[in-house]
Parts: C-alpha cells; structure tokens; sequence
C-alpha cells in the first residue's frame, strides 16, 4: 500500500485565482475575528491593542519584518437613543447591508459579541454576498500595449 493513496487528494492549485468577492468575503472574516477579539476586551474594560507586521529599512540598508501594536478602530458606537450600533467596514468605506441601511442595531452593550458572532455566521454562508459584490470595483479593460493616458 503507497503512502499517498493514505492522503486525500485534490484537484485544486495555488496558483487558481481567488474571485474578487471571495478575497472580500476572507478580508472581512479577519477583520471580524479582530472586532469580537476588541469587543471582549472592552467587556472586561481593558485595552485591545492589534499586532501588524511591517516591513522597514535598517540603518544598514537591510529590509526586515517587524511587529508592531495598534489600536484597533471599533465598528460599534453609541446611536443618541442608547442603543449600541454596528457598522460594517471594508477599509474606510460602510459596507452597505440593504436599501438604505448601513448599520446594525445591537442594543445593550452586552450583546456586542453574539451580534459580531451572527455576523461572522451570516459571512460564512454567504449573506453578505450582495454586498460584497457592490463594493467590488470594475476596471474596464485596456487594450494590450495601450497606456490610458
């Protein structure tokens, strides 16, 4: 018996490209598993801080990978009613959730990371699909060996 036909083979590379809403939908999962990690901090009152690596230039010219830590900017905020909101993020831009609703209301404080939890599950089997797919952007294709300018 050969020790490969022990594995489960794949067809499946490396090398195949990864849809832009796929590589959307895996951006936003990281990001958050970053806010329920933020959101338990801050109910327990203490400061969440993010680990980011970072490539920089040494005094002798070399680049190395260093590991720096950030405050993590918080999705959630305080609507003037009381009620506790979320707003989902892709970069610096709300990611909308339906015809004119941008936001998620959470309302105690304390329901902050089962709402984040939802979230993440609704993410997983696709939900957030929509709009995922209005966020992505359309190049229009150039012809080879043009320049736009």
């Amino acid at each position: 018996m050969s020790h490969l036909s022990k594995l489960a083979l794949s067809k499946t590379s490396q090398k195949e490209p990864v849809s832009p809403i796929a590589r959307k939908r895996l951006n936003l999962l990281r990001k958050l598993e970053v806010q329920i990690d933020a959101a338990e901090a801050e109910l327990r009152d203490e400061e969440f801080l993010e680990d980011i690596r970072k490539w920089v230039r040494g005094e002798d010219g070399e680049r190395r990978q260093i590991t720096e830590q950030r405050k993590v900017r918080k999705w959630w905020w305080q609507h003037h009613t009381g009620a506790w909101m979320i707003t989902l993020r892709d970069g610096a831009k709300e990611l909308p959730l339906g015809e004119g609703q941008a936001s998620i209301e959470v309302g105690e404080m304390a329901n902050l990371v089962d709402t984040l939890e939802t979230i993440k599950s609704a993410v997983l089997a696709g939900e957030i699909d929509p709009a995922l797919q209005a966020m992505v952007k359309t190049k229009p294709k150039t012809p080879a060996g043009k320049s736009k300018i």
